[in-house]
């Protein structure tokens, strides 16, 4: 059954929380596309990191070669008719990250079309995909930050929420982010949808017995002690220890370059983009450790999430150039951190958002 909440708002708490919100953007849309988005760049070190184990196997004969391309295209087509034919925020999920192993796919062989010669080992291949993906990832942010959430929207998010309850898809994070953004609809003329919306989304709707139904409890189970060992005090304090090491050492390292005169050189496109991007990922954690020291909580947080997702964008996916497994092992070290400041961050937020005139003190 759809957990519900513990002790109703008053409409005091309604009207301070509205006025609060930390963030007035579809954070569910971005989480879709950031799992797109992680889901490629991954396909890309995984296909690369096998088939250099390999030995570049070829699938087919005679003259024939099945490209790994096409079946990014199958993937991304059964992303599509997915979304096409099937209700259910569950399948917007499911579609993304389908989508985002097809666009990997797909992106990996951008070296063979755009070469004379079909050259998949073209090495400018690299930058092609860097570009992509940080044009990708800035343009789809931008434009859903901008976008903003109007109260038609957030209907729309509520009316889609009490869907995936009808269809037995709607777990408790959903649930809870559907009735924090129908707390924000401030326009009379559609209180009363809202209204009738959340009663909806109160109601007891049995969630059934079906493949679905079973899959959200599953869902629910792994989320919630996914989040509990994520969230954990220890495993958060471990991974702000370890930006904490990265920032003294950054800085240990750049007075030891200052003093000693030590000069950086990039051999080539692909040293220079490493260089530059971890050098702005550790400007970012350095100014996370500062805000973190200084009680700045919520905005250290931001910032380390914003290097975490830089090496996982950029620095990650050039380092593959030179060491294929240690690039894969650098990308899950990475997706576990950012994982525990995604927890993390929205636990804060939330924390936020329903008391806002109290400080939060749960990292301390």
């Amino acid at each position: 059954m759809t957990p519900r909440p513990t002790t109703p708002q008053t409409t005091d708490q309604k009207t301070t929380t509205v006025k609060t919100l930390t963030h007035n953007y579809d954070r569910a849309a971005l989480a879709r596309f950031e799992l797109f988005l992680f889901a490629s760049v991954a396909t890309v070190l995984v296909t690369r990191g096998y088939l250099a184990a390999m030995g570049y196997p070829q699938i087919g004969g005679g003259g024939l070669h099945v490209a790994h391309v096409l079946w990014g295209g199958l993937l991304m087509a059964v992303a599509i008719v997915m979304t096409a034919i099937t209700e259910g925020s569950r399948i917007r999920d499911r579609a993304s990250l389908i989508g985002g192993i097809g666009f990997g796919l797909f992106i990996d062989e951008v070296g063979k079309f755009v070469t004379s010669d079909v050259n998949y080992f073209y090495q400018p291949a690299i930058a092609i995909m860097y570009v992509v993906f940080v044009l990708f990832y800035l343009a789809t942010r931008e434009v859903v930050i901008r976008r903003g959430m109007k109260d038609r929207h957030r209907l729309a998010i509520g009316a889609r929420a009490l869907s995936d309850l009808a269809l037995g898809q709607l777990d408790a994070i959903r649930y809870r982010h559907a009735l924090r953004v129908l707390d924000g609809v401030q326009d009379p003329e559609l209180a009363d949808l809202a209204g009738s919306i959340k009663t909806g989304l109160h109601s007891h709707t049995p969630t059934g017995d079906g493949i679905e139904s079973r899959l959200t409890n599953w869902r629910n189970s792994v989320s919630t002690s996914l989040d509990a060992f994520l969230g954990h005090r220890i495993v958060r304090r471990i991974v702000l220890a370890l930006f904490i090491v990265e920032a003294l050492g950054a800085v240990a390292t750049a007075a030891v370059s200052v003093f000693t005169k030590v000069e950086i050189v990039a051999e080539d496109v692909s040293d220079l983009v490493v260089i530059l991007s971890s050098a702005t990922s550790t400007i970012l954690v350095i100014l996370g450790v500062w805000f973190l020291l200084r009680d700045r909580y919520l905005r250290a947080l931001r910032l380390l999430r914003a290097s975490i997702v830089i090496s996982l964008l950029v620095t990650q996916v050039y380092l593959f150039t030179e060491n294929q497994f240690g690039a894969l092992i650098g990308f899950g070290i990475s997706l576990f951190m950012l994982g525990v400041l995604r927890v993390t961050i929205r636990t804060e937020e939330s924390a936020a958002e329903a008391a806002p005139d109290r400080s939060v003190e749960s990292h301390r």
